[in-house]
């Protein structure tokens, strides 16, 4: 199966050609960039990624890497990829949830965040790994601690990127 993601070509449903609509334009592209190919028999182009079911089959399809592991009928939940473990399907589920909130602009800090990465040389997808990894650790916090989201908290681990990030990599 042979997918294609395009980076650079916007689309949305936004209309017009103001900033306004140019930067939400940017903004869900980033989290969703359009895709050609076919996967699960599906014809790529034509999904809407307005629609978060449809959004979450594109975002499968620019995974290649895990597109076997995520229809395989076994339990075993982990891979291994470039010597990680990964779980494919709580992968695809950090990847939903950081382009759910791009897509949605909230928090807003989220597309900041990106931006601010973007511009320091890091591309789209590692960007993405990142946010996603702030994703993960509110996640642990509040499922160890019991306790509600703490919004502060969050922002401030987006502005702890990247360094938060590559620190992960050098805990045992």
């Amino acid at each position: 199966m042979s997918v294609t993601v395009e980076h650079v070509a916007g689309r949305g449903d936004e209309g017009g050609g103001s900033a306004a609509n140019a930067t939400v334009e940017a903004r869900r592209h980033f989290a969703c960039p359009a895709v050609h190919g076919r996967y699960q028999g599906i014809e790529l182009e034509y999904l809407d990624p307005a629609d978060p079911d449809e959004r979450r089959i594109l975002l499968e399809a620019e995974h290649p890497e895990l597109h076997r592991a995520l229809w395989r009928d076994d339990d075993d939940d982990e891979v291994v990829i470039e010597g990680q473990p990964i779980n494919p399907r709580l992968h695809i589920a950090m990847h939903e949830i950081v382009a759910n909130q791009l897509w949605d602009h909230d928090p807003s800090e989220v597309w900041e965040t990106a931006q601010r990465l973007v511009a320091l040389g890091y591309e789209r997808h590692e960007v993405l790994h990142m946010l996603c990894s702030v994703v993960a650790r509110e996640v642990w916090n509040v499922m160890d601690s019991e306790e509600p989201t703490d919004p502060a908290r969050y922002i401030t681990a987006l502005n702890e990127l990247p360094e938060s990030y590559f620190a992960l990599s050098d805990e045992p």
